[in-house]
């Protein structure tokens, strides 16, 4: 292994261009999605460097067609022998520089076993130690916390390399060939020249979904006042959670056909407006431009929505909204935020 001096935490520091760099984020879709921007920002600093990407088997397919890296490497968590072999594959490819956007156990110690001479991460725990190029996790002004949005703080760790940037938008690839497939099945249902509503109904965690009979009122609510036709989306596993949408909803409905995630987003591309959860889909439909309304409850809107007047959070006012647990005993945040409150949000979109 390359040894190199542990240097304490500086939001400064700055090293020599390195040949090869390994960013880390195996997680969901939304969450690679989110470090598009810091990808960009580190192919600008190094037009040279060989960049590659940890992620897992959905966040494959998110970079796919992605011009500012160069490979991906895929994080099978199925096994231990998967997750062994992994650090193998990383100390073979010698790695210049690592960032790790994540920093949990298991990346923190891919980190520490890589062998490469610079590793950025946070400044976390024992986890730390993982790292010779720390940052604070969290900022703080007058006592208080900031709440920036991900894709802004993904850069922000990147000025630890001397590299400063705005985020900027969300990269996602859409190939000719999926859009041209998604646009013949628009034509097929007869609505290649209409306005779209896409709605998902699904959501990663229970306590931050809200119930299905509301979101069959809300697209009932689209379709009649607003004139757009809606498209319900689903992804693997949650098709029968759209068929009952469908079947909830007093105006005609489309359950989308099944699609890759690069035809799910050349078929959101074509939509006026995308209404969801806060969940992948959403972070898809920003990245190719179509506005949006979420809905908020256990997450921060100031962390998983970007700051523009086109993507808009909805929430109910309680106290305990954005208390970011994953479990909740009586989900009052999903129950009292009413179809009206999200109806007049979503048409103010639709205005603009």
């Amino acid at each position: 292994m390359r040894r190199t001096e542990t240097r304490s935490l500086s939001p400064r520091f700055k090293i020599s261009p390195p040949g090869s760099i390994l960013v880390m984020r195996p997680g969901a879709m939304g969450d690679v999605l989110l470090t598009t921007p810091a990808l960009r920002a580190l192919r600008t600093a190094f037009p040279r460097a060989r960049i590659s990407v940890l992620v897992t088997r959905s966040g494959e397919g998110i970079l796919r067609g992605n011009e500012c890296i160069d490979e991906t490497l895929v994080l099978d968590k199925s096994s231990l022998r998967a997750q062994t072999g992994i650090i193998a594959t990383v100390r073979q490819k010698r790695f210049d520089l690592i960032i790790d956007f994540l920093c949990n156990p298991r990346t923190a110690l891919i980190a520490r076993l890589s062998g490469a001479p610079h590793r950025l991460g946070y400044d976390v725990r024992v986890r730390k130690f993982a790292y010779n190029l720390r940052r604070e996790r969290d900022q703080y002004e007058n006592g208080k916390k900031v709440v920036k949005y991900a894709a802004q703080v993904n850069v922000d760790m990147l000025a630890s390399l001397g590299i400063e940037a705005a985020a900027g938008g969300l990269e996602f690839v859409v190939g000719a060939a999926a859009q041209k497939k998604m646009d013949d099945y628009l034509k097929s249902e007869g609505i290649e020249t209409k306005k779209v509503a896409g709605v998902c109904p699904a959501g990663t965690w229970q306590a931050k979904t809200w119930d299905v009979e509301k979101f069959a009122k809300l697209a009932d609510g689209i379709s009649k006042d607003c004139g757009l036709d809606v498209l319900i989306f689903w992804g693997p596993g949650e098709q029968e959670l759209a068929r009952r949408m469908a079947g909830l909803m007093r105006t005609h409905a489309r359950i989308a056909c099944e699609t890759t995630i690069e035809e799910a987003g050349a078929l959101i591309r074509r939509c006026s407006l995308f209404l969801s959860n806060d969940s992948g889909l959403k972070h898809v439909a920003v990245a190719v431009g179509t506005p949006t309304v979420t809905i908020f409850g256990p997450t921060n809107p100031g962390t998983w929505n970007p700051p523009a007047a086109d993507h808009r959070a909805v929430f109910a006012e309680l106290d305990c909204v954005f208390c970011d647990k994953n479990e909740c005993a009586d989900l009052r945040c999903m129950k009292e935020l009413s179809v009206e409150k999200v109806l007049s949000v979503a048409k103010e979109v639709l205005k603009a």
